[in-house]
């Protein structure tokens, strides 16, 4: 009888966003549950009793797609609402026989457009450029980042070449322009992929954005990475990297190092995820990810990954305390530890602060914070998938080429992606599906109008103009009718 292991064969730490992919260790369910009712309520910023009494009007819609590209090019990975007539929405499009190039489209109230943005210098040596999450302070105040590369794996035997740069660019009222960020410097001769995953913006001369910087692991044969966090702060004049707590190491010389060779057979190797950020207040914004103690390199037994959430008071970043998921139903091994990863948060002075991801093999992941601590909320239900030979086991996504970043689907696993808060009875998340938080459970949607609305990666809402959900080329919107 096979015993199941979680396949670490090409795997990275990035999930599924876009056409590349950003963080987590998770796939969804191509199989989704039995469809139930949609959310009884819709967004709203006016309070519970406004948000009960809403009934929901809901619209699937497709991206637009630059001309003379294919149907399926575009490819959106995040959204912010400004206002209900200003509306971003950013991705990336693969014009025929080209490389990948960054894509924005914008909502006026009554109609999306796309609007021009400039692809780097940079971009045709390595492979290209996407955008992956958006932020306004006002109409003419945007900044949208990303990454510049192709994302590709190391090949055994091969000198490494930079795959992946930080991209940043602004909106400033009538255009798009790059801002130079900063990325992270090389280690014996070793380039890291720096991107960039999330992004607050507080006000003019203060955005955070977050990600991760990846370490190829050249000495091994599986085509691993190991990750380390990846935070800038916008002071209103440059980007420049922020130094936050990591609980693990970096990945030691001999792992990076072309023919190194681990000091013992019990040798670790760790990664260190912070991809989702928050900003609530100038003293009051949130990172959130997971860190795995040990990949597994040696062993080929990796340790479960667990919650990790820091915050930033205005003056310090410290860890805070986050709990871990406890699996029903124990894996091959006797495990009974899920691997938790927080992919975004967001809060509001209005609303409680949520923070989601996904917790392996099985669920969804929410956490709200309350009280000074966070809490494991119920939203999907934890089951332990099966291999098919009585088996229960982890499913863990590798890939190998960048065209194999597309969603893949494992029934009873939904991670998210994307959260909102609007008070503290009306949030909402999405990723395999939609999750909507009435004050007392998480209801889901899994169709629009009986129509899939395949895998989103980011949501936004703004009171009156109502709920913005997008991923890959699917726009959703609710209104209250």
């Amino acid at each position: 009888m096979r015993v199941p292991q979680p396949v670490r064969k090409g795997t990275r730490i990035l999930v599924p966003l876009g056409a590349m992919g950003i963080l987590l260790l998770a796939g969804c369910s191509s199989s989704p549950p039995a469809r139930t009712p949609s959310p009884s309520s819709a967004p709203s910023r006016s309070g519970s009793s406004a948000a009960k009494a809403c009934v929901q009007s809901w619209q699937l819609n497709a991206a637009l797609v630059p001309s003379g590209d294919a149907a399926a090019s575009s490819d959106l990975s995040g959204v912010n609402a400004i206002s209900p007539s200003d509306v971003w929405a950013v991705g990336s499009t693969s014009p025929a026989g080209k490389i990948q190039q960054g894509l924005a489209e914008r909502w006026n109230g009554t109609s999306w457009s796309i609007v021009p943005v400039p692809d780097p210098s940079s971009a045709a040596s390595l492979g290209g450029d996407q955008l992956t999450a958006v932020a306004g302070v006002s109409q003419d105040d945007v900044w949208a980042v990303g990454y510049i590369g192709a994302m590709a794996p190391p090949t055994l035997g091969t000198s490494f070449t930079p795959a992946a740069q930080t991209l940043t660019e602004h909106w400033n009222g009538t255009s798009w322009s790059i801002v130079n960020a900063p990325d992270v410097a090389a280690r014996d001769g070793v380039e890291p992929w720096d991107v960039l995953t999330s992004v607050a913006a507080i006000s003019s001369d203060d955005v955070w954005a977050a990600g991760i910087t990846e370490w190829p692991l050249t000495f091994s044969s599986e085509d691993q990475v190991a990750a380390q966090p990846l935070v800038e702060h916008w002071n209103g004049s440059y980007w420049a990297i922020v130094s936050v707590p990591d609980p693990e190491p970096s990945p030691p010389d001999w792992a990076l190092a072309s023919g190194g060779v681990p000091p013992s057979a019990t040798a670790t190797v760790a990664s260190v995820a912070l991809p989702g950020v928050a900003g609530i207040s100038p003293d009051d914004v949130w990172l959130v990810g997971g860190y795995e103690p040990d990949m597994g390199v040696q062993t080929y037994s990796p340790g479960p990954w667990e919650t990790l959430t820091e915050h930033w008071n205005g003056t310090t970043w410290s860890v805070v305390q986050a709990p871990d998921v406890t699996l029903s139903e124990p894996l091959a091994g006797g495990s009974t530890a899920a691997d938790d990863l927080l992919t975004a948060a967001a809060g509001s002075s209005a609303g409680a602060l949520w923070a989601v991801g996904g917790a392996l093999p099985g669920s969804a992941l929410t956490l709200r914070m309350g009280g000074g601590a966070w809490s494991l909320i119920p939203s999907l239900a934890v089951t332990v998938a099966n291999d098919g030979e009585g088996n229960a086991e982890a499913h863990w996504l590798g890939y190998s080429t960048p065209e194999a970043y597309v969603p893949t689907f494992f029934a009873g696993i939904s991670p998210l992606v994307g959260v909102v808060t609007l008070s503290a009875d009306d949030a909402w998340a999405v990723g395999a599906v939609i999750l909507h938080w009435d004050g007392a459970s998480w209801q889901p949607l899994y169709t629009v109008n009986d129509q899939s609305f395949g895998y989103l990666t980011g949501v936004a809402a703004t009171g009156s103009g109502g709920l913005w959900a997008v991923g890959g080329t699917s726009i959703v919107h609710a209104t209250c009718a």
